[in-house]
């Protein structure tokens, strides 16, 4: 693979450990977001659930918001934790230097061959 560099693990327990250290940083990643969509909710509805305009103010916290979001985001997408192509979190994976991204193998040689 002249354009990746594939991390693979043969051990089935190291595959485990691996796994599991991926859905702790996916889990904590989740949680992270979450609050901020409750927060960003809480901010545009009111009580009864219904749409509220949103002033000058109310939109300053809301951009802040997104912008916690894409510091969640960005890093978890750039990351080997989870597949840019297919989003699979439990797989071997393969670095292509062009795009910056990781893949599993299979999506790897699906788009690279």
């Amino acid at each position: 693979m002249k354009n990746g560099r594939t991390i693979s693990i043969k051990d089935p327990r190291l595959q485990k450990i691996r796994n599991n250290i991926r859905l702790l940083i996916l889990n904590e990643c989740s949680r992270r977001r979450s609050e901020i969509r409750d927060q960003e909710h809480d901010l545009t509805h009111d009580k009864d659930g219904k749409y509220v305009k949103i002033s000058p103010e109310t939109s300053e916290i809301l951009q802040n918001l997104t912008d916690k979001w894409w510091e969640i985001e960005r890093p978890l997408r750039a990351s080997a934790v989870i597949c840019a192509g297919c989003g699979k979190h439990d797989r071997d994976v393969t670095y292509h230097r062009k795009s910056r991204s990781w893949f599993c193998v299979r999506c790897y040689k699906e788009r690279y061959g």
